[in-house]
């Protein structure tokens, strides 16, 4: 299939591709272009903002917990009635899983869809030095097209020419274009990174804004040829997505505590048989009628006390769980089905007190990166002896308060406790591991199937 795309990659973290990005997005669109958005890795909170650039769900492409079929199919799925595939990396360019293998790197992903790459070089306070440092970039993996670069944080025009003139002349890399230091071009940040575009007040206007700062300072035309540019690719159907009338009614906890799913793993659960209720955990006044909820990761520990408020809804959800209602919980969903969180500050607030645990929250990481499991019993989502690849990201320690009967054994990540991971009680499993529909297809028809069973 002939998909437009393009990768815009960053020199590193905080090299500026977010914004690029967004504002690349948001100028087609107001251009007229209709965008795919997509995101490489493991992230919730950029693609919430390519949601509201672009106009359309944004996707993970991630190439360690995806195998490179399963990537293709997302892009060429999901391009369906767009007109170009933006496609914002992760970290700098080369980074990956590890120190040498390039698996979960933008690289990778590049390769894997024979995309052309945008390279955003960060370039405050060097000009000449700018084409050894993108020329690096350039020679380390030569399956990479990088198509051109844009030259970010430039100080002033005198040092917009320098920097480019030595890119172009002595890196022989087409430049897109040069983007002034602006206080108006960050976005403010939370612990988990990027604070979610659902919370955002007058976020239309920022990201017109951005639009317009790089419709002013780039070759957009370029860039569009460049993605035009990029060979068709081969992609086999995935049955995941082909849709089926549903069977089960799932709520799903959708509100400004809980935001973290992959969209995908919405899409394959109604594809699977089931039709997703919404419900926001802070002001539904009950339980709306559903078979099982669906509660992903997201700052319950930010809206602690508006979910504590809520008295009703949470004991009406800890007797649905104790009378059987089966539930997948990740994360913020397991901090949310426990007793109590405890923030950072030292105040504590009661949730849903399911699981015999508290949640405790920390300055500083308690785990981050990627996770293999292997389940050692049968669960909401998984058979036992399954391997599930995933993602793992939070400050909050759980304090246990009772024995937990854990399902997997955790062979790369940390899990519940170092070792093990997916506390299991009734038909509710609960982890810190975040899981892609396309690292585990079995999933959505496991989960559905359990449903079933429960009814």
């Amino acid at each position: 299939m002939d998909v437009p795309r393009i990768i815009i990659a960053g020199t590193s973290s905080r090299a500026g591709k977010t914004v690029i990005s967004l504002g690349i997005m948001r100028a087609l669109r107001n251009l007229g272009y209709e965008v795919q958005p997509f995101k490489v890795g493991p992230d919730f909170i950029d693609p919430s903002y390519h949601h509201f650039a672009a106009g359309r769900r944004s996707r993970n492409l991630d190439s360690y917990m995806m195998p490179p079929e399963a990537i293709r199919e997302c892009l060429v799925r999901c391009s369906r009635g767009a007109d170009i595939a933006v496609i914002e990396g992760t970290m700098g360019l080369y980074d990956s899983h590890d120190a040498v293998d390039a698996k979960g790197s933008t690289a990778e992903v590049s390769r894997i869809l024979r995309s052309p790459v945008v390279l955003v070089a960060n370039v405050e306070r060097i000009s000449r030095t700018a084409a050894a440092f993108v020329m690096g970039y350039r020679v380390f993996d030569p399956e990479v097209e990088i198509a051109g670069v844009v030259l970010n944080r430039v100080g002033n025009p005198r040092h917009a020419y320098k920097a480019r003139t030595a890119v172009e002349r002595l890196a022989g890399l087409r430049v897109f274009g040069t983007v002034p230091r602006r206080e108006d071009m960050f976005i403010r940040e939370r612990h988990l990174g990027l604070v979610p575009a659902y919370e955002r007040e007058a976020l239309e206007e920022q990201l017109d804004r951005l639009g317009e700062i790089v419709a002013r300072h780039l070759d957009l035309e370029g860039v569009v040829q460049a993605a035009m540019e990029a060979p068709e690719v081969d992609a086999e159907p995935s049955g995941l997505f082909t849709p089926r009338e549903p069977r089960v009614r799932v709520g799903v906890a959708m509100d400004r505590a809980f935001t973290f799913y992959y969209q995908d793993n919405l899409d394959a659960l109604i594809a699977s048989g089931a039709h997703l209720v919404p419900i926001d955990m802070m002001e539904a006044s009950s339980l709306p009628q559903v078979d099982a909820l669906y509660i992903g990761g997201g700052f319950p520990e930010v809206m602690a006390e508006e979910l504590e408020r809520n008295r009703t809804l949470r004991e009406q959800v800890r007797t649905a769980l104790e009378e059987g209602m089966p539930c997948y919980a990740e994360c913020g969903g397991l901090m949310y089905l426990g007793r109590s969180i405890v923030t950072r500050e030292g105040e504590e607030y009661e949730m849903v007190g399911f699981l015999p645990i508290r949640t405790k929250m920390h300055r500083r990481f308690q785990a981050l990166g990627y996770v293999r499991c292997v389940a050692e019993m049968g669960t909401p989502i998984c058979s036992a002896g399954d391997e599930l690849v995933g993602h793992e990201f939070h400050y909050s320690e759980v304090v246990p308060e009772g024995r937990l009967r854990l399902a997997y054994r955790v062979t790369r990540g940390k899990g519940v406790d170092g070792r093990r991971d997916g506390i299991l009680m009734e038909n509710t499993l609960a982890s810190y591991l975040h899981v892609h529909v396309l690292s585990h297809p079995a999933m959505p028809a496991n989960f559905v199937h359990t449903i079933e069973k429960f009814k």
